[in-house]
């Protein structure tokens, strides 16, 4: 196994761990939400990709699905919405992956691209519908706060 072959196996795990980093930082209601996205995009990535084994859809027009780069993305989409760093650096690093993906020869440009584009729209989608219940759930939080500061201030009378 050469170098390049290491890096790309690597590029994945190395995503989660920083998901799972910003995960911990949140409280336990947001994880959940967090949880419950990823849940639904590994879903949609292998029931597409065993519809596409099942059909051969890719194969059609002399394609293959890239398993890969749709876990890659599920993890990429997450992380751009967490900080203007990570909004440049994760599709970035999502590119280099592709190009990497195809110095190895694992697949071709159109393969990671018509993957991209046709899982994009639902993880965006995913990924909007959790920061409207993470601002929710800031709401709550911060009614709750603004309640037991009102609650201790009147206690102190």
């Amino acid at each position: 196994m050469n170098f390049l072959a290491i890096i790309a196996d690597l590029y994945t795990p190395f995503l989660v761990s920083i998901w799972l980093f910003y995960l911990y930082q949140g409280t336990a209601e947001i994880r959940c939400l967090e949880i419950k996205s990823l849940l639904y995009s590994l879903l949609f990535i292998y029931t597409l990709m065993f519809l596409d084994r099942y059909l051969n859809i890719w194969s059609t027009f002399s394609l293959d699905y890239s398993t890969h780069s749709a876990v890659a993305l599920i993890f990429v989409v997450n992380l751009t919405w967490r900080n203007k760093i990570l909004l440049l650096l994760s599709p970035l690093s999502l590119f280099t992956y592709f190009c990497l993906m195809r110095a190895l020869d694992y697949h071709t440009f159109s393969d990671t691209f018509t993957t991209t584009l046709v899982l994009l729209p639902a993880l965006i989608y995913w990924q909007k519908e959790l920061l409207k219940n993470y601002a929710k759930s800031k709401q709550k939080a911060g009614r709750w706060k603004q309640n037991s500061t009102r609650l201790s201030a009147l206690s102190k009378k």
